[in-house]
């Protein structure tokens, strides 16, 4: 659910998704360990300013992604 949910609000702000399954990328679920983080959907996003990325459904996080989204345009 947290997933779709992630997926639904990253799609609405124009901001490309895949969704591949984790346990397909081992160094994905090895950051994700190194984090502390315990839940998906791990987010990953290529701003101009680096990578932004979070686990979980976090409505923080797409906030200020939204903000800097809407900022770029």
């Amino acid at each position: 659910m947290k997933c779709r949910a992630t997926h639904k609000a990253l799609t609405k702000m124009g901001v490309p998704v895949t969704s591949p399954q984790i346990d397909e990328h081992p160094d994905k679920v090895e950051l994700m360990r190194s984090e502390g983080w315990l839940e998906l959907p791990l987010v990953e996003v290529s701003t101009p300013d680096g990578v932004v990325r979070w686990a979980g459904m976090s409505a923080e996080n797409l906030n200020a992604l939204k903000y800097l989204v809407s900022e770029r345009a």
